[in-house]
Order: C-alpha cells, then structure tokens, then sequence
C-alpha cells in the first residue's frame, strides 16, 4: 500500500511509519520540521499545502496521527484545539473522500465521561471537556464525511519512544532521575497501551479493510496512574538498579487541573482482540530504545 502518514515524528505516527516500513509498505511521512531525515516537511495547519501534497503523492491510505493532544492546553485555547483536532483531520478526510483513498483518525477514550470505565465501542459519548468534544465531533465528521468508510480507532494512555519524550514514561524517568517527589492522580484510571501495539493493529485494521470505530487499547482498564507509576519503576529497576522515586497520590480536585478528566476512562479490547489477538506490552516491560 502506498501510505501516507502524517505527523509521523509524534508517538503514534512513528511506530506506525516503522511498522508500515517493515510489513514492506510505500510509507511517506511528514513533520513540521525541516531536520527530521527520511520525513517530509509539512504545516498541516496550511490546507492548501497540505491537499497539494496529497495530490501529488496520490496514496491508497492516509493516516491522520496528528493532533493537539494537551489537554489543559486545549481548554485554555479553543481555537486552536478545533482546528487540530476537528477542522483538519476533516478537510483530509474530505480530500480521501473525494480521491478513493482511505482515512484513518485516530480519537481518544477522552470522547468518554470516566463515570464507569471498560468502554466499549458502542457506549454513548459525553466528553467533559474540550479535547474531548473536538474529537468527539471529529469522529462524526469523518465518518460522515466517508459514508462510514473511515477507519477512527481510538486510544488511551499511549506510551512509548518517542522524540519529544513526553509521553507519561518519560515523565516518570525524569522525575526518578531527579530529586522531588511525582505528585500522581490517584483516581484517573486507563489502559496504558504500547505504541506498538496500536501500529500493528492499525496495519491489521487497514489490511482487514476495517472501518468505523475501534478501541485499540491495553489489558488494564482499571490501572490509575499511580499504578502505572509503580509498574514503570519496576522496569526501570530491572535495567538500572537502585532506581527509586518518592510518589505523592494525589485526587484530581486536590492536583487542581485546568481541564475536567474523565476518571474512569478505560476501554474494553474485546473487539480488536477478537479480530487480531495480541498480547499487549505490559506496562512495565520498558524498550530498550527509551532512555
């Protein structure tokens, strides 16, 4: 398949370039950057540039890993949040539409109200706060857009290698390579999920000629960060002994976030795994490439 993804230097979008790469695929990737090798320099947020670089690349598929994914950021600035998070993944859902390409956009558990967890693709949506409803709009939009042909698989707590080391990992390695203590939700729980994992489901889903929504999610719906927190410092123990870190539970009232959290965010992966069985990465099973 000829592969178009953008926003491939971000969690998602890498390990889906590499995992399209090696299943032997034409994968062409883009970036903001001008410096990132082997990916093609491009401003989504210019549509004109953007719908003349899928013309003259004319994909098969085109997979959205885009996004403004910073929570508290989105509800501070709306704007911004509904162009990145609505506004352009709909208008490149518009171009696959009317081209015969196929559309992948990637949505978030955040669509969810967190009032009781294990979500499954069919549970009504009822987003608490701006990022959820721009993406929660975005998954309406695509699919009607497409006639229900777009493929919208949606995340939760993604985890992995990744440039700009953002991910909840790296904040948990840098505060045990530092000397204060990680103050932690105790009551916001999800399923931490490998961006490996959500590249070869991804394949799998475009191989299988998949559409509609799907939850591609880890085995613990019921894990609070906290937790997580726990299981990463086991795996970091494992590879650098010794390694500790002081973890403050706090409430999600008490930690006094910009943005109301969906607490019981988890989702059920009965329906991917029924289709491609996998078992996920564990939590504390860290990649040698994240350091």
């Amino acid at each position: 398949m000829k592969i178009v993804v953008l926003g491939a230097t971000g969690l998602v979008g890498s390990h889906v370039r590499s995992a399209g790469l090696a299943a032997g695929h034409d994968v062409v990737g883009t970036t903001r950057s001008a410096s990132s090798p082997g990916l093609r320099q491009l401003e989504l947020g210019d549509q004109a540039a953007t719908l003349a670089f899928l013309a003259a690349e004319q994909p098969e598929v085109v997979i959205h890993a885009a996004g403004w994914t910073w929570v508290d950021g989105c509800e501070a600035d709306p704007e911004r949040s509904r162009l990145h998070n609505f506004e352009i993944p709909s208008e490149v859902a518009r171009w696959c539409h009317r081209h015969n390409a196929r559309f992948v956009g990637y949505s978030t558990s955040y669509v969810f109200d967190g009032s009781k967890g294990g979500y499954g693709e069919t549970d009504p949506v009822a987003p608490v706060n701006r990022y959820g409803r721009d993406k929660a709009d975005a998954e309406k939009a695509v699919l009607d857009i497409t006639g229900g042909a777009a493929l919208v698989p949606r995340l939760i707590c993604v985890w992995g290698a990744e440039l700009a080391r953002k991910n909840f990992v790296y904040q948990v390695l840098a505060a045990a390579h530092g000397d204060k203590p990680l103050r932690l939700p105790s009551d916001q729980c999800g399923n931490p999920t490998w961006a490996g994992d959500i590249a070869h489901w991804s394949l799998c889903l475009l191989q299988n000629s998949a559409a509609g929504i799907w939850h591609l999610a880890g085995a613990r719906p019921e894990m609070n960060r906290v937790e997580w927190a726990e299981c990463i410092l086991k795996g970091l123990a494992a590879r650098e002994p010794g390694t500790r870190l002081a973890i403050e539970p706090q409430t999600t009232k008490e930690l006094g976030q910009k943005a109301l959290r969906p607490l019981l965010a988890g989702m059920s992966n009965a329906k991917i795994q029924a289709l491609s069985p996998r078992t996920c990465r564990a939590p504390s099973d860290i990649p040698d490439d994240i350091r």
